[in-house]
Formats: C-alpha cells, sequence, structure tokens
C-alpha cells in the first residue's frame, strides 16, 4: 500500500478503529483510511446531499469566514477565482463574489466540469479530506493556478496531542484522510508552494512560487 498523498511505500497501520483501518505515512505524515473502506460516488452523493448549507445561514457563513478573511488580504480587486469542491451550493463563491472577485465553482459530483483556465485564486474548503488522491487533486489545483496564485485551503488538522480515535472528524465516512502541520509543509516543499498564513488549526493559506 502506498500513500494516497506521496506515493511513498514507508506506510505503517496507524490506528483500527471498530473494521476500519487508518494509516499513516512516514514521509509526509498523512494519516488515510484503508481504501477498501471508500464509499462509492452514489454513496458520497446521498451523504453530501443532507447538507443543507446556505448563504442564510449566518453560522455557515461565519464558518466560511475563518478562511475568507484572511485570504482577502492577498487578493487583488480585479483576481478571478474558484470555489474548488463546493458541494451542491456553492456559498463561499456567491460570498466571494458579493465582496466584489469574480469566483467561479467546481465539484466533482455536483458542477464537474473542470474549467479549462487559470485562477489568481483557490479556495478549497472542507474538502481535502474528502480526496481519494491527494497527490491528484493537488496537481488539478497546481494545472489551474496561476503563478503566484493563492491556495486557502481549510481542513482541520490532526492534533497529536488529540485522541484519534475519538476525534469527531474521522466520523464521517466522506472523510478519509487527515493532514499535520508537518502535512502541510510537505505539500508546500513537494508542490512549490510558500505557506504564507496558518491559524495551525483549520485554515491555511499557500502562494505558488
Amino acid at each position: 500500500m502506498n500513500c494516497t498523498l506521496c506515493n511513498g511505500a514507508r506506510v505503517k497501520l496507524f490506528k483500527k478503529i471498530k473494521y476500519k483501518n487508518y494509516y499513516k505515512c512516514a514521509d509526509c505524515d498523512l494519516v488515510f483510511l484503508d481504501k477498501k473502506h471508500y464509499l462509492n460516488i452514489d454513496e458520497e452523493k446521498i451523504r453530501y446531499d443532507f447538507h443543507q448549507n446556505n448563504i442564510e445561514d449566518k453560522a455557515y457563513v461565519e464558518f466560511l469566514n475563518r478562511v475568507i478573511k484572511p485570504t482577502k488580504s492577498f487578493i487583488q480587486n480585479d483576481d478571478i477565482g474558484l470555489d474548488f469542491g463546493c458541494g451542491p451550493n456553492p456559498v463561499l463563491a456567491k460570498l466571494i463574489e458579493n465582496s466584489g472577485n469574480n469566483c467561479d465553482f467546481y465539484d466533482p459530483i455536483y458542477f464537474p466540469n473542470l474549467p479549462e483556465k487559470k485562477y489568481n485564486f483557490i479556495f478549497a474548503t472542507e474538502c481535502f479530506e474528502h480526496f481519494y488522491s491527494s497527490n491528484n487533486e493537488l496537481k488539478k489545483i497546481l494545472n489551474l493556478l496561476s503563478p503566484n496564485g493563492i491556495l486557502a485551503i481549510m481542513t482541520e488538522l490532526n492534533n497529536k496531542s488529540e485522541k484519534f480515535s475519538d476525534w469527531y472528524y474521522i466520523k464521517d465516512p466522506t472523510h478519509v484522510c487527515f493532514y499535520s502541520e508537518n502535512t502541510v509543509e510537505f505539500i508546500c516543499k513537494t508542490f512549490g508552494f510558500e505557506l504564507i498564513y496558518s491559524d495551525k488549526k483549520r485554515v491555511f493559506v499557500l502562494k505558488k512560487k
């Protein structure tokens, strides 16, 4: 078994929780679920269809603002962006549009036509943990991002001080990979990014070199 981020073979069993095996990569520090437990696309969609997020939901908007506010300082007025992995309702794209920037949206299930242009910034909020192949998805993002472009990621970090088996984040069956600060550092070094903001919990903003 190889790592789904770096493709490395230095992977060992990290945790066995009930019937599910989680593995950890010694090279990039990614923790990921055994592929045999991945849902198929129809099962994923059933889960995502329960999401009722909308722009009138003040709590959800405030949640998204945790990544929007620090990222906006790195975005110019005429920059064009993409909401990558937006889910059934591209609320973040609407918020960005309302703040003055054009923003397209893409989702492999709900809006599967991958754009064929370059973007000044890309938001990937609460989707990195869903990637069956983090390596492939990061390559897609890199291809879409202009030089010096901004990538804003929102995914809860795997905190070593927290007991993994009790972590609420792993209880969602669509969450299959989990990142640490070391993993973010690996992504920057391997894919050519500079880390320009991090709250060390859930939000990190990268700049393409």
